[in-house]
């Protein structure tokens, strides 16, 4: 998800200060700008559950702290060590003293969203390599046939009600998929010229998609940093590119949402194969819905355990991964997957979990929604919650850990608050929220939630103030 680096930076090397926290917050809240807006936040002792400081509890949009609440559901759900599984398979008749397959190869997808992803590189290397070489360890050298894809169907939109328009073709906005491939993203390399507000080229885009058109409106800007978006609906492959880049450069590169990861998955596939000295007569296709082919598996690739996956889909703030698992729970529990029936096994499970539903209203399971609204209660009892289950240790490890790692890497550095707080960040215009664990100075975990909307701030005042509430956590004795 997108993450203001001024948020950020604000929540990093701000002093302590020597007046009471509880003044500095409430001076904090009542500064110019916040006259319009609202806030939330609450904390509990984890031992106890007692609570320690709260303000008024609004229910508020979430941005992507609103991953917690999916990845909790998951992991009770699904179960820590749960995988996705993606099949190559044939139908037809071989023929072994030629070698030839009179049939289809055909992948099956399983819902995988780390699927050949960069945050698991190294786990799906050999991917290709084994299912090549298995082909051949069945004897079938040539096919005499199409390349299948076989994508168990999706019940309802690949992308969740309230995802904006100027969001769905950026790399953040990428789909559910029952095949996906490499992050759902793709990059687009640009140059630009030296002088300010002039056309730019687009060089390349990787990996090849075939059929893409762009239509490129990206202009050059003194303006430093990516200010692009790129508008695009799922299945469709003419992008519109429009925004700026900075001026003079050689090889400037934004990431945007394939349209197609299922075809972009059997291109490649077809094109290892081709280049190990197999054959295939025929083309690319989707099965039919009532397509009915008996099939033999030639190999299978199961994904790394959700257990795994939760760490980049926290640390990295990945809206992929947290769409599936709310459309994996969905398909776990009706047999198909779905983004509307995941939001009711959410409604669900925090009732069954005894969480506070007071103005829950959950859209996605990313918090990429405007449409998303809960209250901090709500937020840090679900953590409360993880922290008395069983799967407390592999929850709280997959949020960044302040001045480590993912969107809190820089934070808090020469403070108290270094490697010291546990925290999922999000952020969108005029939303930012904070929630996990810190042990305070007395030696005591407290959990909690911070949630702020509708600020007229700068995101470096709006993070200043989050990190004065936290401060509040930390240093007031109870």
């Amino acid at each position: 998800m997108r993450t203001s680096r001024t948020f950020l930076l604000s929540l990093f090397l701000l002093p302590l200060l020597a007046m009471g926290q509880k003044e500095a917050v409430n001076q904090w809240l009542s500064m110019k700008g916040m006259e319009a807006a609202s806030y939330s936040y609450y904390a509990v002792e984890a031992s106890t559950g007692k609570v320690i400081s709260h303000s008024p509890q609004k229910s508020l949009s979430t941005a992507s702290v609103m991953k917690l609440l999916t990845t909790s559901m998951a992991l009770d759900r699904l179960g820590p060590d749960y995988t996705f599984q993606t099949s190559l398979e044939y139908n037809g008749e071989k023929e072994p003293a030629t070698g030839t397959l009179k049939g289809n190869l055909i992948i099956r997808g399983g819902f995988d969203p780390a699927f050949l992803s960069e945050y698991f590189k190294e786990h799906y290397a050999a991917c290709f390599d084994q299912w090549t070489e298995a082909l051949k360890q069945q004897g079938i050298q040539h096919i005499q046939g199409d390349l299948l894809l076989d994508l168990p169907p999706v019940d309802g939109e690949s992308v969740p009600d309230g995802w904006c328009w100027d969001d769905l073709g950026n790399y953040y906005g990428a789909g559910l998929s029952p095949l996906s491939c490499m992050d759902n993203q793709f990059e687009i390399h640009f140059s630009s010229p030296a002088g300010a507000g002039q056309p730019t080229t687009v060089l390349q885009i990787q990996p090849n998609i075939p059929g893409l058109t762009l239509t490129n409106h990206v202009k050059s800007s003194l303006t430093k940093g990516d200010h692009t978006l790129v508008f695009n609906a799922p299945g469709n492959l003419s992008p519109t590119l429009e925004g700026t880049i900075p001026t003079a450069q050689t090889d400037f590169v934004i990431r945007a949402s394939q349209p197609d990861p299922p075809r972009l998955v059997a291109t490649l596939f077809l094109e290892h194969i081709r280049k190990a000295g197999l054959t295939l007569t025929g083309s690319i296709r989707r099965m039919k819905p009532d397509e009915q082919l008996s099939r033999s598996t030639v190999a299978k690739q199961v994904s790394p355990p959700l257990s795994e996956i939760l760490v980049p889909l926290n640390k990295e703030s990945l809206n992929l991964f947290a769409e599936h698992l709310l459309a994996e729970v969905a398909r776990k529990e009706t047999g198909v997957a779905s983004l509307k029936a995941g939001i009711r096994e959410m409604r669900a499970y925090v009732k069954e979990a005894g969480i506070d539903t007071t103005g829950f209203y959950p859209t996605d399971g990313s918090g990429l929604s405007r449409s998303n609204a809960l209250t901090a209660k709500t937020l840090t009892e679900v953590l409360l919650h993880q922290y008395r289950g069983p799967n407390r240790e592999l929850y709280f490890r997959s949020m960044p850990l302040a001045g480590v790692d993912g969107t809190l890497k820089n934070a808090f550095k020469g403070t108290p608050l270094e490697k010291n707080v546990t925290a999922k960040t999000g952020s969108m215009e005029r939303v930012r929220s904070l929630a996990g664990k810190i042990t305070n100075r007395e030696g005591k975990v407290i959990l909690f939630a911070i949630l702020l909307n509708n600020f007229d701030l700068k995101g470096a005042e709006a993070g200043k103030i989050l990190e004065k509430i936290l401060m509040d956590f930390y240093q007031t004795k109870r």
